[in-house]
């Protein structure tokens, strides 16, 4: 499976390498675009797994299997919840104190001041 990930991939950056407009600055860009697709789907993700084992948890329950199955979900969606919101924030942080463009676009945030006292 490897081998095949591997060859697609270097099939699909064929033409750009051949006609060498893959640089380094928009290998990147593409990879930051990549990844600020993928973090609001996974967020969508994880909150529907909470959400199905929310909704498995009280349909089910007098069966006392769906009911730790519904926990379980729940538990993992939480989890996996607050492991994409911290490893966006730790991103975000470094890119500010880094001094870096837009590597993880975090939105319309609120800043916070300079001028505090």
């Amino acid at each position: 499976m490897n081998r095949r990930f591997i060859v697609s991939g270097l099939l699909l950056l064929s033409p750009g390498i051949v006609l060498a407009q893959v640089t380094v600055g928009n290998l990147i860009d593409s990879v930051s675009g990549v990844v600020e697709l993928f973090i609001p789907i996974l967020l969508g993700l994880a909150v529907l797994m909470f959400f199905w084992g929310l909704v498995k948890f009280i349909n089910h329950a007098g069966d006392e299997k769906a009911v730790e199955e519904g926990k379980s979900l729940m538990i993992w969606g939480m989890i996996a919840l607050f492991i994409i919101v911290a490893l966006w924030g730790i991103l975000g942080f470094l890119q500010e104190q880094l001094g870096l463009d837009a590597v993880v676009n975090l939105g319309n945030l609120p800043s916070q001041p300079n001028n505090i006292p």
